[in-house]
């Protein structure tokens, strides 16, 4: 009896539930545009898909330069399309947009207002170079083409 509830009834709630899990695609809006994100550190990474498999390429010294304030290197994605980025002492927008079933994202159209250099050239040239991502709405990367070389965000509200 035991053997025939498990096998009829269990294993196929089961399975659903595994199914259902693997086709769900990424919620764009809720990702990107939910709140602002402030850069938190710089990395490379050998599988972009390993959070824990990653080497900073901000020093210590970077770092707390970045996150003293966090009302600049920040990034607002909006609904429509359109993002603006703060630096140090630089702001730029342009057009973004993004596709959950590759985890690809585009950045175009970028208008740059300020010098950028040091950390600045380093926030704008990461974001400009971004071709694909992953996060969620607590945590967002943005990768390079070779998926080798992220800049990381997390939110402020």
């Amino acid at each position: 009896m035991k053997a025939t509830i498990t096998k009829n009834i269990l294993m196929p709630l089961l399975m659903a539930i595994m199914l259902c899990g693997c086709n769900q695609e990424d919620d764009i809006d809720e990702i990107f545009t939910s709140c602002t994100w402030h850069w938190t550190l710089s990395g490379t990474t050998t599988n972009w898909k390993d959070d824990n498999n990653f080497k900073t390429i901000t020093s210590i010294e970077e770092q707390f330069e970045i996150n003293k304030d966090r009302n600049i290197y920040t990034i607002k994605f909006e609904k429509d399309g359109i993002f603006k980025a703060k630096g140090n002492s630089i702001e730029f927008n342009g057009m973004w947009s993004a596709d959950p079933k590759d985890h690809s994202v585009q950045i175009s159209n970028v208008q740059i207002h300020g010098n950028a250099d040091g950390l600045d050239r380093m926030f704008y040239n990461e974001i400009r170079n971004a071709q694909f991502y992953r996060g969620s709405s607590l945590l967002l990367k943005l990768f390079d083409s070779n998926k080798k070389e992220f800049i990381q965000f997390y939110p402020i509200k």
